[in-house]
């Protein structure tokens, strides 16, 4: 009998162990684009588009790959985007940056031994927006909008998606596209009295990286 409890908790053990040993991780670096959508501000009779501008980003991830298909990673973007208000012949730029953090689930459409394994990404976290532009005294569409040097931290939501490459046993590189939704940041694009901004922004991020698996 004893035999027997030993021998079953031995599969057990090998079992898990050999769960575990299938969990692979993947770390990684990349870069790439950032460009975002615009949104209405309204004084009156006078509209301008508040925005932030094209820009770039830089980004480093740490995933795990949990089953055949399913994975998670959690994420750090930096991005560098300059503010921007716009309306009639006028444009006002302003220097911003941002961080955001977040946890994405992925699915792949191939196990995770494939050498090509296209993904979608859904997920969760948040985005700082950071003002690093000089304020000035009287400001151009002041009637709009004040561009200011200041901070708003935003919930965030990811979606996205892209395809992962092997290289040899261990090296990874992807490419990917994904969308950043989050409110509109008043305090950085701070609405004059009497004007009206609100609504979601989408940013639109396309980056290579390089990784590693283990």
């Amino acid at each position: 009998m004893k035999g027997r409890i030993l021998a079953a908790s031995a599969l057990l053990l090998l079992s898990v162990s050999e769960r575990a040993a299938a969990q692979t991780w993947e770390v990684g670096v990349g870069g790439g684009g950032s460009f975002y959508t615009s949104k209405t501000v309204t004084a009156g009779r006078v509209t301008g588009d508040a925005k932030l501008g094209n820009g770039w980003m830089l980004t480093g991830y740490l995933g795990n790959n949990v089953s055949e298909r399913w994975g998670g990673e959690i994420r750090y973007a930096y991005q560098q985007n300059d503010l921007q208000l716009q309306s009639g012949g006028t444009t006002v730029n302003f220097g911003a940056r941002s961080h955001a953090i977040h946890y994405d689930f992925l699915f792949h459409a191939t196990k995770r031994e494939a050498r090509v394994r296209p993904f979608v990404a859904f997920g969760a976290g948040f985005k700082g927006y950071q003002g690093t532009g000089r304020e000035v005294p009287v400001q151009p569409l002041s009637n709009l909008a004040f561009l200011t040097r200041t901070n708003d931290w935003k919930p965030l939501i990811s979606v996205g998606g892209g395809v992962k490459f092997r290289l040899g046993k261990n090296g990874m590189i992807r490419a990917e596209i994904k969308d950043y939704i989050t409110q509109v940041p008043t305090n950085l694009i701070a609405p004059a009295p009497g004007a009206k901004l609100s609504g979601w922004f989408h940013n639109f991020v396309a980056m290579f990286g390089v990784g590693w698996v283990f």
